[in-house]
């Protein structure tokens, strides 16, 4: 009798860790169909452009950093900027700086950019930051696949 229910035992436990193996998956699945979904959906705005001096560069930095906090409390915490320069060894002469918006949606970048928040910190960076938007390269990109 011992045998019989053992094996009967034996047969619950290998049911039970198949369903756990199939629900693993499926979880699995939907969350890679969520981040699918997110990244159709999200886009990037590049700029290139090229900062005169280190001053300028830490306040440009700085207003970025802010700009990426009000982003936050504006209730965007996934939406934000990212800066990046060429190494200093690179001879490229131009667009040696970049800055990346991160965006989730097309509709969260409009909503962010014509939110007062955001347009009061452009306002009163506007002549820091115009420097570096005057002569900058500018592109949205998209996923592709």
């Amino acid at each position: 009798m011992m045998v019989g229910s053992s094996y009967f035992c034996f047969l619950v436990l290998q049911k039970i860790n198949n369903m756990k193996k199939i629900i693993f998956l499926l979880m699995l699945c939907a969350f890679g169909f969520n981040m699918t979904a997110t990244a159709q959906k999200a886009i990037n705005s590049v700029h290139f452009y090229d900062v005169k001096d280190a001053a300028m560069e830490k306040t440009y930095i700085a207003s970025l950093k802010e700009i990426n906090s009000i982003m936050a409390e504006m209730g965007f915490p996934k939406n934000y900027y990212s800066y990046f320069k060429l190494a200093a060894s690179d001879t490229t002469k131009t667009y040696r700086n970049c800055t990346i918006g991160h965006w989730t949606s097309e509709e969260d970048y409009k909503t962010i950019h014509d939110h007062p928040k955001f347009k009061a910190w452009a306002n009163k960076n506007k002549d820091t930051n115009a420097v570096f938007i005057a002569g900058q390269l500018y592109r949205r990109f998209y996923a592709a696949d």
